[in-house]
C-alpha cells in the first residue's frame, strides 16, 4: 500500500481524499498510523480499512449520516 500526504490531501493507492496522516495515533488492532478523514471528521485505518470510532446517534448528522461501511472503497 502507497501512502503519501500533500496539501492537505492524502492518497492511498490511488483514492485521494481530504485528511492528514496522524503521527501519533495508531490502530489497535495493527499499530498502523491513522488517517483523519476531513469529509467523515473521524479517523480510520488504511491497513485494516476500518474506522477508528462509530457512528454518533443522530441520524442527521453530516458527517456520519453518510459514511461507508469502509472508509476505502479498493480494498
Amino acid at each position: 500500500m502507497k501512502i503519501n500526504e500533500k496539501y492537505g490531501k492524502v492518497t492511498i493507492d490511488n483514492f485521494e481524499l481530504d485528511g492528514q496522516i496522524e503521527q501519533e495515533k495508531y490502530c489497535s488492532k495493527c499499530q498502523f498510523n491513522l488517517i483523519y478523514y476531513d469529509d467523515f471528521d473521524t479517523y480510520f485505518c488504511p491497513e485494516c480499512n476500518s474506522w477508528f470510532e462509530s457512528k454518533c446517534s443522530d441520524p442527521i448528522c453530516k458527517y456520519c449520516s453518510n459514511r461507508p461501511e469502509k472508509p476505502l472503497p479498493h480494498k
